[in-house]
């Protein structure tokens, strides 16, 4: 590209980048193409428009791949920006825009060579379309019309991406497809009952065994409603509309211990078991606590969807995926991320069973004889999750990834190694993804946020999810 040409794309890009509209992002994509063209490098050779793309050719198969990953690491790379700088970030809102970009990336390319269904894009399949430029353009536009906030970083993200395909064949074809599945999908989720946050007054009831507010969340600074503290999520479960199962409440948990009350629950023999676990390994200074089982702890601490993207993209690697497989794996391992959580939460709010920490702070009252109060008592990550404890969300999420994930590789995932953000430098390694499952589970007693049954109870739920989930985009 020549001086001159460099200049006005930076100042093009410049501009473009400014704005959220409509128009600039299409002139944005038209700005990239441009300069594509008229870079000075060979034109790919001519191909007719209905000649099949061959996705089998090592390059093709390995620029397209590169997209998929590069689109899905960007997703995660925007997802701060989704709440304000320095707050939490809410594994079921993060799971939500994974879910977005990772579809889109999935219907373009499907929309180029169609290898499996689509999920929300219908329009006409193109194969004269660039494939790596239709997934480019699905992540670019789908993560922004999720998270605007993350317009500027994405904007020069794809601009950069878009860049190195200069003077290859099919690139409007391929920018339109893309364009065309954001705009599909975002327009399917756009009243999926999100925007509120799931958020509401919620009253703590009084039996024995009933979800009471954790603090910090029992403070005056968190009673946001006037009823003494704040629930995270409580409408979540029966206000939004999930990807793929048929409906929240579907694939709902047991009753807590089996129990036909919460306060019958805490006199079970199980409960029993399961509240002097916790109370001896889960707290801060827990000294039965091994150093095996605090590194499990505060290894699994990480956000779910976060975390098992990331196994993902590590077994995509190991086993060799061509793009259309690796996007599909990602798009399925989101939306089901998305779907455990809203069945959990649903679950979780349906039962409204308490926290260990507020268990032990209050036995004295709940009529079992074999527990016993522990004064100061607190969990090894402060703070509790302001959820219910009954199933564990972080289990569930564990066990729908675990079996999504091994679904679409099609075989034995093997060994593997994984890392944390929340226990940086160290790695684990896994038989399989079933163990990694089960170890994350675990680590919720471990870090004091869970009573085991409740762990299992959500691990197997999660399978539950996943094994529906798996079914979906087939081939075609």
């Amino acid at each position: 590209m020549v001086p001159l040409q460099v200049k006005l794309l930076h100042h093009t890009m410049r501009y473009v980048m400014s704005r959220n509209t409509p128009t600039s992002r299409l002139v944005l994509a038209l700005t990239v193409l441009l300069s594509a063209c008229s870079a000075d490098v060979p034109t790919a050779a001519w191909r007719p428009a209905d000649a099949p793309l061959d996705v089998s050719a090592a390059a093709p198969v390995a620029g397209t791949l590169a997209a998929v990953l590069s689109g899905n690491a960007q997703a995660v790379d925007a997802a701060p920006t989704l709440v304000p700088v320095g707050a939490p970030l809410p594994p079921f809102v993060e799971a939500r825009l994974y879910a977005i970009a990772n579809t889109a990336i999935h219907d373009a390319l499907n929309g180029v060579r169609p290898r499996y269904d689509r999920y929300a894009d219908t329009g006409p399949v193109d194969q004269g379309a660039h494939p790596v430029a239709a997934a480019l353009t699905a992540a670019h536009d789908a993560i922004v019309g999720a998270a605007p906030g993350a317009q500027v970083s994405t904007d020069a993200w794809y601009a950069a991406e878009m860049a190195n395909l200069a003077g290859q064949s099919g690139l409007p074809a391929g920018i339109a497809v893309g364009q065309r599945a954001a705009a599909a999908i975002l327009a399917r989720r756009a009243s999926d009952g999100t925007a509120g946050g799931g958020v509401a007054p919620y009253t703590p009831g009084h039996a024995p065994g009933d979800y009471q507010f954790t603090f910090p969340f029992n403070t005056p600074g968190f009673d946001f409603f006037g009823t003494g503290g704040f629930a995270d999520a409580s409408v979540w479960g029966i206000s939004v509309t999930p990807f793929l199962v048929p409906s929240t409440s579907h694939f709902r948990s047991r009753a807590p211990y089996g129990a036909a009350t919460n306060s019958d629950a805490v006199l079970t023999n199980g409960y029993t078991r399961d509240f002097n676990e916790v109370k001896a390994l889960g707290c801060v200074g827990c000294a039965a606590r091994s150093a095996e089982q605090t590194r499990i702890a505060n290894f699994w601490i990480e956000n779910s969807p976060t975390a098992w993207n990331r196994i993902a993209r590590t077994l995509v690697s190991a086993n060799t995926l061509n793009a259309w497989d690796a996007a599909r794996l990602f798009a399925l391992l989101q939306m089901g991320e998305f779907d455990v959580y809203a069945t959990t939460l649903e679950s979780k709010y349906h039962y409204n069973f308490w926290r260990p920490v507020s268990a032990i702070e209050l036995a004295g009252t709940d009529g079992n004889p074999s527990t016993s109060p522990q004064a100061g008592w607190q969990v090894l990550a402060f703070p509790t999750p302001p959820v219910p404890d009954w199933p564990s969300a972080h289990a569930s999420a564990g066990g729908a990834a675990s079996v999504i994930v091994r679904e679409a590789l099609g075989r034995a995932s093997g060994p593997f190694t994984a890392t944390s953000t929340t226990l940086p430098g160290v790695s684990r390694g896994f038989p399989s993804l079933a163990d990694a499952a089960r170890e994350n589970a675990v680590s919720r007693v471990y870090v004091g946020f869970h009573f085991r049954e409740a762990a299992n109870e959500g691990l197997e739920q999660g399978r539950a999810v996943g094994r529906f989930v798996s079914r979906a985009l087939a081939p075609r």
